[in-house]
Parts: structure tokens; C-alpha cells; sequence
């Protein structure tokens, strides 16, 4: 059988669970399942660029707020990126070539843009899963601080970070030690993805859903939830042949799941409709 990620040699090393991939070249990758077409290279040059104009503003004693600064500035003054909170939904917010077309963008993606040009520039930035919203963190040095790209790149500690998501929850939120462990680079992809998904299928756009539940369920290979979601993407998509394996796993995985015999059903339902068509 072909692999179905032949072309996406980056995404290929996350699935087997290399943790030194490229978040942005990963994003690209997946932007082709929208964008056929989209050749990475020119995208990642223009990120360069951007690095360029930061490294030459950074002097070489400037300590990390101080390069933060200087990305704040090209990024979002002299660039204007933001965050969109007006059409948050778009799934445009999530591929980087569309947000560095638009400007606009997810937490996510402009964390995957602002990590990307910071590291071009020495400054190392972890991606972080906090409550409520995504964050970087600098890392290394004895001070902990968080950087919020969505929010035009501003600064934050603990303390601010908690009062922070706090007044998004409209409740006390405690940020712990366990939040600010980076996480893993699979975790950062495969919340793009649910993103993603979620937007389409709100959408009832099944065939955009499709390429991004196949890569869900590549990732997370261990989750039922996401080969079931792929059979019944791929059901609502006319590929019933494509929705037997991973409908099939499904139930056989969670035989006791309370979806478990609808699935069997849909199951069997196209097991004759692939029949009926050979």
C-alpha cells in the first residue's frame, strides 16, 4: 500500500515520533491537503526574512526580553500580524502560507511562525498547552516567561499568565509546574488538526475534513476516537471502501463503547455499498 505521506517527509518524522521536526514545515505540509499546489520552500524563505530583519536589530548582548522586543516589532508593527478574533473560525487561521498572506491567524499558527523566526535568531521557544490557550516559553535562564503571539507577542509570568486565563474562563484558573513543560511537538500538530477538523465538519465541508482525519488518526494511532471519526468523515465523503479499516478498528478496539454497535451497524452498511460496487 502507498504511503499516504509520501510527499510530506516532515510530518512522516512526527508520526514516527521524532521530536526534532520543523512545526512550520509540518504546517505547510499539511496546508497542501487545501493548497495542492503550495511548494513549502518560498513560504519558509519569507520566514527567513522576517528573521533576517530581526537579527539585524538584535545587538549580540541582548538578553531574551530584549529579542523578544525586536520580533514584536517586525512582526506585529512593522508586519501587523494579530491574532483574528473576529473570524476566529476560518480555516485559513491555521495554514501559515494563509497567515502571512492575511496577517491573521490562531494562537497555534502565529505561535509556529513566532517560535520559527525566533529560533532562526538563537532564541529557543517551547510551545505550551496551558488551559484555555496556547503559549511559547523561553527557554533556559532562571526566569520563567511566557510569550503570547496572539496578543501581539506580549510578555507574561505566572502570575500575569494565570490572571490572564483566568479572565478567559470566567473562573480562577492555576497555571502548574505541568503547564509549562513544553509539550511535544505531535501535541502541538495534532491541536491544529482537531482544529481543523472541527471547522469543516461545523462546515459540513467532508472533503476538506478528510486529508486532515487521516493525519489525525496517523498521529494518533492509539486513540479510537480518531479512526472512528476518519470511517464516518469518509462515509459522509462516498468512500465507503476507505471507511472499513479504520471503522473496523474502531469497534474492535471499544466493543463496550456506547457507540459501538451504531458503528457496527454503519460498518456492515458499507461493507454492502463497497459490495454492491465491485
Amino acid at each position: 500500500m502507498p504511503d499516504p505521506f509520501a510527499r510530506d517527509p516532515e510530518f512522516g518524522r512526527l508520526i514516527r515520533g521524532d521530536e526534532r521536526v520543523d512545526l512550520a514545515r509540518v504546517n505547510l505540509e499539511i496546508a497542501r491537503d487545501a493548497y495542492p499546489d503550495l511548494d513549502p520552500g518560498p513560504i519558509l524563505a519569507r520566514v527567513d526574512a522576517l528573521a533576517d530583519r530581526v537579527r539585524d536589530r538584535c545587538s549580540p548582548d541582548g538578553g531574551p526580553r530584549y529579542v523578544i522586543g525586536q520580533i514584536n516589532w517586525v512582526l506585529f508593527v512593522e508586519e501587523g500580524f494579530r491574532g483574528n478574533v473576529e473570524d476566529y473560525y476560518d480555516p485559513r487561521n491555521s495554514y501559515l502560507n494563509d497567515v502571512l498572506d492575511r496577517k491573521l491567524g490562531l494562537p497555534i499558527a502565529l505561535a509556529v511562525l513566532y517560535a520559527h523566526v525566533a529560533g532562526r535568531v538563537g532564541l529557543e521557544l517551547g510551545c505550551v498547552n496551558v488551559p484555555m490557550h496556547f503559549l511559547l516559553r523561553v527557554m533556559g535562564g532562571d526566569e520563567l516567561i511566557f510569550v503570547d503571539p496572539f496578543h501581539e507577542g506580549r510578555t507574561l509570568d505566572l502570575p500575569g499568565s494565570e490572571r490572564f486565563l483566568s479572565g478567559l474562563a470566567g473562573r480562577p484558573v492555576r497555571v502548574g509546574p505541568e503547564d509549562c513543560v513544553p509539550c511535544d511537538p505531535s501535541v502541538t500538530v495534532a491541536r491544529t488538526l482537531r482544529n481543523l477538523k472541527a471547522v469543516y465538519l461545523e462546515q459540513r465541508d467532508f472533503a476538506s475534513a478528510l486529508p486532515v482525519a487521516r493525519r489525525l488518526a496517523a498521529l494518533r494511532g492509539d486513540d479510537p476516537a480518531e479512526q472512528r471519526d476518519w470511517g464516518m468523515i469518509c462515509l459522509h465523503a462516498d468512500r465507503p471502501g476507505e471507511a472499513l479499516g479504520p471503522l473496523r478498528r474502531y469497534v474492535e478496539s471499544v466493543p463496550d463503547a456506547e457507540d459501538t454497535e451504531a458503528v457496527r451497524s454503519l460498518l456492515k452498511s458499507a461493507s454492502r455499498e463497497v459490495a454492491l460496487r465491485n
